[in-house]
């Protein structure tokens, strides 16, 4: 497992976060029992990670109980990230609602701190959510001066938002973006990446295989008609690709990794064998400049 510099922070984080999405079980799973999701973060440790991405949206809290479950104990350094927004339902951004949806992830996840607060999809707060007197932000600052949390993060795919709250604040350390930039997509890199690099932002790429459209859900996805807009491309990609001595699955990961501008890919792995593919990839073996550069060519 190869590390990073997590933007003004000084931590050392591995490339491959383990999101906290899916581990419980997918929609198509069913509920896991909580076994499970702990077997898979006791696997991520062995790898190397030392990041772990959650929210009171994943499985209606079950995601933040596993992880307290599993990190209960554990003496190796790691860091803790969770976000607020969505419950308690109606989430309405204001200071009553931040906490007592921080509260509630507190208990869940059986300790009093995290290291890293997040706010969960910045579109849906919008920018009054975020930044008027009252609102999430500023009771956020609050949480963090009362030691309850290291940070503050941003969450969200409205670039345009979120790098206009980057200019207008430097109290954010990271920003997790998904289904912006990936083998079918540079949108992000575009518009939000410089920006969050102005301001020495981690920036944290999610849904890297484009919500499984790069992955195992090819197929599905393409049945369902989901993604449409990228069908081209990925096309051309996988093209591009098929001579290539490694699954397009894998060249997703590694094009990004190729990018020094980005922190760290978040992976929402549903098992362990999801898990060790990604982890797998964080070996420090980069794409080759000419075929990043057939790569950009497509779009």
């Amino acid at each position: 497992m190869e590390y990073r510099t997590f933007g003004k922070t000084g931590w050392q984080v591995s490339e491959i976060g383990m999101g906290g999405s899916w581990f419980y079980g997918r929609p198509e799973m069913g509920l896991l029992p909580v076994s499970h999701g702990v077997s898979v973060v006791e696997r991520a440790l062995e790898l190397g990670v030392n990041y772990f991405d959650t929210a009171p949206l994943y499985g209606k809290g079950r995601s933040e109980e596993i992880l307290g479950t599993a990190l209960k104990g554990v003496m190796e350094p790691y860091y803790l990230a969770t976000k607020v927004g969505y419950h308690p339902e109606p989430f309405d951004y204001t200071r009553d609602s931040v906490w007592r949806g921080l509260d509630a992830s507190l208990e869940r996840l059986g300790r009093d701190h995290v290291n890293l607060i997040q706010i969960h999809e910045a579109e849906q707060a919008g920018w009054d959510g975020i930044m008027s007197a009252g609102r999430t932000l500023e009771t956020l600052i609050d949480i963090r001066e009362q030691g309850i949390a290291d940070h503050i993060g941003l969450t969200g795919s409205d670039l345009g938002l979120m790098s206009r709250v980057f200019r207008e604040t430097d109290e954010f350390v990271s920003v997790i973006t998904f289904l912006k930039y990936d083998l079918l997509t540079r949108e992000a890199r575009e518009e939000l990446v410089p920006t969050a690099l102005e301001q020495q932002v981690a920036v944290i790429c999610a849904s890297p295989l484009h919500g499984g459209l790069l992955g195992s859900k090819r197929d599905h996805w393409i049945d369902k008609g989901r993604f449409a807009e990228h069908y081209d491309r990925l096309e051309k990609v996988e093209s591009l690709l098929a001579g290539m001595n490694e699954p397009v699955e894998r060249l997703s990961l590694r094009y990004l990794l190729s990018d020094p501008n980005v922190t760290m890919i978040l992976s929402g792995v549903s098992d362990i064998a999801e898990l060790e593919v990604s982890a797998s990839v964080s070996d420090g073996q980069h794409l080759d400049e000419g075929l990043i550069r057939e790569i950009e060519a497509l779009h």
